[in-house]
């Protein structure tokens, strides 16, 4: 919801804003955790919480203002995945400030409240303030001047440094008593006819939203293939994120091997947000650069179709019996760096579709993929397994455990094929 909100919000009132509110609001509840008594405040909080999901639609919205479409694939999936990193710190980060607490004497009850008041809280707000002070909203300065800084066709580099507008002053003085020695030079920061030079940048430049421009958007079939894909990806991970550490401790626990140590190992999955993503983005840049959108489009998709046949073989895999700690993990990690990728290439192209209408594409984007953690939140519930040590009817024992994830790569592969066929129509 709140994505859909931050969407049109961007619009009108400029990333910069939006992504600075997100975060102070995501705070309260933030600190409020502390103060949790029973399970209904604790899902309360925890809805509240969800706000700061929101903030990835202004990041979004930001990096793609900032920067020209030859290049916002990977200025995008940096962004984006650098941010989504934290889904795999947070899960090393917390529980190690959870464990200091406790060996400094703690109780778990008191332990678990005073991590969300000392770490998340003050980060928050202390980001939001750098925003809010040292952000700019535009190119161009204020978001109300956007129009002025001709982003979306040329964007004028106007050279306005005090040394360089001495030297100005320097040459103009020199030109007046040497006439014809000075003819032959201009200015520094000018072109050859002694103007500000125009350097050529196409970046998205956002409209405030209208109820026409909303109708043309939902029926664009390009936005809802990308909508569909980060479903499909980022999706998958916000579930894995909840469900890895559980099926590894099910899987491998023993004396040596506990939950915390599923945890950590969990954590790798996350952990390739640190280049997956961004990885995604570059690749999809240089396939722009030398085949144009197309190229974006087919990459976007094939990474998202790799990862539905790496979540089937790892299904399998675990179905098996003999999986190994290692097997898993090199699965964990092949699944999150085609996903993560198709995220980082999801985000280089949904810019192109309607660059005047970026905020309302990315809420749209964006809120899909929380809806498609839901979905495969659903799977997972519904499809948990179980692991039967051996016994006369099962010999060498039985294992469901990977049915849930081998039924999500099926449905997941199968969803993708058909948007091989939507056009790109005159998008460049």
């Amino acid at each position: 919801m709140v994505r859909l909100i931050a969407g049109p919000a961007c619009d009108k009132f400029g990333p910069r804003k939006v992504l600075a509110s997100l975060l102070i609001l995501g705070a309260i509840p933030s600190g409020l955790a502390a103060l949790v008594t029973n399970i209904k405040g604790l899902e309360a909080v925890r809805f509240f919480i969800s706000i700061l999901g929101g903030s990835f639609v202004p990041t979004q919205a930001y990096t793609t203002t900032f920067f020209d479409k030859s290049i916002v694939g990977t200025a995008n999936a940096f962004s984006g995945g650098w941010g989504n990193l934290g889904g795999g710190v947070t899960v090393a980060v917390m529980i190690g400030l959870y464990q200091r607490y406790i060996k400094a004497g703690y109780s778990p009850h008191i332990a678990w409240r005073l991590c969300f008041v000392t770490l998340p809280v003050p980060c928050l707000l202390l980001v939001a303030v750098i925003i809010l002070l040292l952000g700019r909203d535009h190119p161009g300065g204020k978001w109300s001047a956007r129009h002025h800084f001709q982003a979306s066709a040329t964007g004028k580099d106007q050279i306005n440094d005090e040394g360089v507008v001495q030297q100005q002053h320097m040459f103009v003085d020199s030109e007046n008593a040497f006439p014809q020695e000075s003819s032959h030079f201009k200015p520094p920061g000018t072109d050859s006819n002694g103007q500000p030079p125009v350097i050529d940048v196409d970046t998205a430049q956002s409209e405030p939203l209208t109820f026409a421009t909303l109708l043309e958007v939902l029926c664009d079939l390009r936005v809802w293939s990308c909508a569909l894909c980060y479903l499909l990806t980022f999706g998958l991970e916000t579930a894995m994120d909840a469900a890895l550490p559980g099926l590894i401790n099910s899987l491998f626990a023993s004396q040596s091997f506990g939950s915390v140590d599923a945890a950590y190992a969990a954590s790798t999955y996350g952990l390739m947000n640190l280049f997956a993503r961004p990885l995604g983005g570059i690749i999809s840049d240089i396939l722009y650069a030398r085949v144009g959108l197309r190229g974006k489009m087919y990459w976007l998709l094939a990474t998202a179709l790799s990862q539905g046949i790496a979540m089937i073989g790892m299904g399998v895999y675990i179905n098996k019996n003999n999986a190994t700690i290692g097997g898993v993990i090199g699965f964990i990690v092949v699944i999150a760096i085609t996903g993560f990728s198709a995220n980082g290439a999801c985000y280089s192209i949904y810019g192109h579709w309607r660059p005047k209408n970026i905020g309302v594409v990315a809420g749209i984007v964006g809120a899909s993929g929380n809806i498609g953690g839901l979905f495969y939140t659903l799977i997972f519930k519904y499809k948990p397994g179980v692991r039967l040590a051996p016994s006369e009817s099962h010999p060498q024992g039985y294992s469901s455990l990977g049915e849930k994830f081998w039924i999500a790569g099926l449905l997941n592969a199968v969803a993708i094929v058909p948007l091989f066929l939507v056009p790109i129509g005159d998008a460049v």
